[in-house]
């Protein structure tokens, strides 16, 4: 095995900030005075820079290479790095102050680092007949709390370790754009170390501070894919975890006195911390890793032993495929080594590629809570079947894929949404002899798809034969009008799954707030959304969603009851303005900076509610709001979904409103009656601002917007209506597609942006998050190409799983790929 120490100034595993040097030997001894401000480092010849020019924060020391260093040097940043200093005999009352590090002398090649203090104060010496000790932490800004009253300090090395630029390297350890040596620089301020002196009665006032890293520092260097493989693989993200689910980042203390550690804070935590993750997207791209390139990594952990064989570092990439590669103590020609506290372990990964099956949620500890987990989904999933011809002004786009959802019926398709890592699905059932049966695009699928076929592949996907399941899938199944009430509907939906569950056992499950990741590893949960109170009645596991609302005009967060009690809170806006119809013939309104074309809806409350025309931005504002509720930690159910469609014109897309005028008259010679009856007045319209009757008259109408309209709603006539008007309209809900591949691009786009801001402390649960084009990143249509954004975005979902600790639940942790692997470092586990 390899460690790789630190080193400065030639002494191993240690930071100066000195004050003292070979010039000040001959020079008197000054004296501390007690109550004066101590100067740390505040002679040159201390600490030493490899290359004084330059304020890189470490680099291959000279004479090594990428590929062989056995070492590292560690710098410090002048100005910017920062750190806390203790003296338990320091005068009362100024035992403790904040410090930055600087830099004295650059001049012959060398620098030395001292330190400035932050505030008005700086640490004061006390009795000066007495020994004095210090102690020291860095980085200050990772100091959760100590050093102030004590010699212990607190801080939590994070789950997601956010990295910095991306560098190219050639192998001597220069900068250089055609290397073949990435580098996602990491936030060296986890780097944390305790500094220590002491001063002794007699001695220079200047005082010595030796810095010594306490965290376990990862160096990962991964090999480009394989010379038979692809020509370039996309990383969206490293990891590194245990298998046995020992925490291996969160919160410690340190005692600096006697270098004792404790982890209770994060062991009793009830998180999982046994996961750390460096997100490898810069400028919101994946590294695009070539064959013959490397990417080099950093993680930093507890510095706490870790079992041989225990850890495994993975690879993320584009499309949700895994590599791991476990990390054993035994090998003696891969490079690997067993992690120790304070050190620093070199692992070199075998070549990228021979890895087939899409296995991201391998990496989520089993005592996970699946309520914590971020997950790609996609909307109307069988509905992929692109119209290449399809007119983006006036056509009706009912298509919301490119990819099938799992292979049934594929023919020249070469992957599918679950192979490119999505794990929620939409699926729309009509019935068809008593059969449910697959509804996509405005008619059945054919060649039909039945729900057990549906099942029999999800089932195939997430729990193969002879191998050890990983994943899980969520199916949403929906009612379709087409002859058959909901009441109807209901009851043939739950024969099918009765049926295909008494040949299926242990596959479907129920999901509520305690579900974990193990207990749905080869499961495939079943939600039905329902648009009434029904209740499904049978034997086979399911879970519903009740008074689910199918609108295309949600301006608001939905809420609607689960079927385990909790709440689901629903995103669901799908009809939004055309910001690239912006002129044409009446009826359509059009509206400007940058618009466009407007659904019914929005002209009708523009003029009786003055709603916001830009429906895309205010499903932004949507998609962040729900996050906001995601973030405060609610138990409830999220759907965030972020599919839709951009309205053409066609009032099929638009939406429109019919409306006929009653009066209620008085009928019958003698024995009287009283009926509604048409006017004559009736008519249909786009533009609400052009409604040619006047409300104001009307029974139903006169209180304004939100008023029914319905002839269900009318009262039955009578002398107490005699004389008055009634308005009946239908059909102002309508919006039934439009241009989805422009919707794609412009949305897609808006979520990426938005999930890439979530970093650091931001990081949160996403919640079950559904989209346009699923795993495809353009869309060919209409002789014009959209980037739609669909690998991208599912692959920021499935990482963001890896970037913060999920809550855990009372399942005892497991390994999810207790796979053999090779102890020669050459193959992927």
């Amino acid at each position: 095995m390899k460690y790789l120490k630190y080193i400065t100034n030639g002494a191993l595993f240690a930071l100066l900030l000195a004050g003292c040097s070979d010039d000040l030997d001959n020079k008197p001894v000054v004296l501390p005075v007690s109550g004066d401000e101590i100067e740390f480092g505040a002679a040159p010849g201390g600490f030493t820079d490899v290359n004084p020019e330059s304020r890189t924060i470490y680099d291959v020391p000279a004479g090594s290479t990428f590929d062989n260093y056995q070492l590292l040097n560690i710098k410090w940043q002048y100005g910017i790095d920062q750190v806390r200093v203790y003296c338990p005999e320091g005068a009362e009352g100024f035992r403790t102050a904040d410090y930055t590090v600087e830099a004295t002398d650059a001049s012959s090649g060398s620098s030395t680092g001292f330190l400035v203090k932050n505030g008005e104060t700086g640490v004061r010496w006390g009795d000066t007949g007495k020994p004095h000790n210090f102690y020291a932490f860095y980085s200050l800004g990772k100091i959760d709390e100590g050093l102030q009253t004590g010699t212990t300090v607190k801080a939590t090395i994070p789950t997601g370790q956010e990295g910095g630029k991306l560098l190219t390297y050639n192998n001597d350890g220069n900068e250089d754009p055609n290397g073949k040596f990435k580098i996602i620089t990491p936030d060296m301020s986890f780097c944390m170390m305790a500094g220590k002196g002491t001063w002794t009665p007699g001695t220079d006032k200047n005082v010595a501070l030796t810095f010594t890293p306490i965290v376990t520092v990862l160096d990962v260097l991964i090999n480009g894919p394989k010379e038979d493989d692809v020509e370039f693989m996309n990383i969206v993200s490293v990891s590194v975890r245990s298998k046995s689910g020992k925490n291996i980042v969160g919160t410690f203390s340190y005692d600096l006195a006697d270098d004792s550690y404790n982890f209770d804070a994060t062991d009793q935590s009830h998180t999982a911390a046994s996961i750390a993750t460096v997100q490898t997207i810069v400028d919101n791209n994946p590294v695009r890793l070539e064959q013959g390139q490397q990417l080099n990594v950093k993680f930093f952990l507890l510095p706490r032993e870790i079992s041989n064989g225990d850890l495994v570092v993975s690879v993320l990439t584009e499309g949700g495929v895994v590599y791991s590669k476990t990390i054993s103590g035994t090998s003696t020609s891969g490079g690997d080594g067993v992690l120790g506290a304070g050190l620093i372990t070199r692992i070199k990964t075998p070549k990228l590629g021979g890895q087939e099956a899409n296995n991201w949620m391998s990496q989520i500890p089993d005592n996970a809570l699946f309520t914590q987990l971020s997950l790609p989904g996609s909307k109307n999933s069988f509905a992929y079947r692109v119209d290449a011809g399809y007119d983006p002004q006036t056509g009706l786009s009912k298509f919301y894929q490119a990819l099938p959802p799992l292979g049934i019926n594929a023919t020249v398709e070469t992957t599918t949404q679950f192979d490119e890592g999505i794990r929620v699905f939409d699926v729309h059932l009509n019935i068809d002899r008593r059969t449910p049966v697959v509804y996509a695009g405005g008619a059945n699928v054919s060649p039909q798809i039945t729900l057990e076929t549906v099942l029999n592949t999800l089932r195939d996907k997430v729990n193969p034969n002879n191998e050890t399941a990983s994943e899980c899938a969520v199916v949403f199944l929906n009612y379709v009008n087409d002859g058959y009430t909901v009441s109807e509907w209901l009851p043939m939906v739950m024969d099918a799954l009765d049926s295909w569950n008494s040949s299926n056992g242990g596959i479907l499950t129920t999901l509520d707030q305690n579900t974990t990741m193990g207990d749905v590893r080869g499961n495939v949960a079943v939600i039905i959304n329902l648009q009434t109170s029904d209740r499904p009645e049978g034997s086979a596991p399911v879970n519903y969603i009740n008074n689910f609302s199918t609108s295309v005009q949600n301006t608001s967060i939905v809420s609607a009851p689960y079927s385990s009690g909790a709440t689901v809170r629903i995103q669901n806006l799908q009809q939004c303005n055309n910001p690239e119809i912006t002129s044409g013939e009446t009826p359509y309104v059009y509206k400007g900076k940058g618009i466009g074309l407007v659904p019914y809806f929005i002209t009708r409350e523009s003029k009786l509610d003055g709603a916001s025309f830009d429906l895309i931005e205010t499903k932004r504002s949507l998609m962040k709001e729900l996050n906001s509720e995601i973030a405060q930690g609610g138990q409830n159910l999220y759907i965030n979904d972020l599919s839709g469609f951009c309205v053409t014109k066609n009032q099929s897309s638009t939406g429109y409103l019919t409306y006929t005028e009653y009066k209620c008259n008085e009928h019958g010679w003698g024995l009287t009656w009283y009926e509604w009856d048409e006017t004559g007045k009736s008519g249909t319209i786009y533009d609400y601002n052009n409604f040619p009757l006047d409300e104001s008259v009307y029974t139903n109408t006169a209180t304004g917007a939100g008023t029914s309209w319905t002839v269900e709603s009318r009262p039955g006539a009578s002398s107490d209506y005699e004389g008055k008007l009634w308005l009946n309209g239908t059909g102002y809900d309508l919006g039934n597609g439009g241009n989805t591949c422009l919707f794609a691009e412009l949305f897609n786009g808006e979520a990426v942006a938005e999930y890439s801001s979530l970093i650091g402390d931001l990081r949160q649960p996403l919640g079950i998050v559904l989209m346009n084009f699923a795993g495809v990143a353009t869309v060919d249509a209409s002789n014009r190409s959209y980037a739609v954004q669909g690998i991208r975005l599912p692959g920021l979902i499935m990482m963001n799983n890896f970037m913060f600790p999920l809550k855990t639940g009372t399942t005892t942790t497991r390994s999810s790929s207790d796979t053999s692997y090779s102890k020669e470092g050459n193959v992927w586990d």
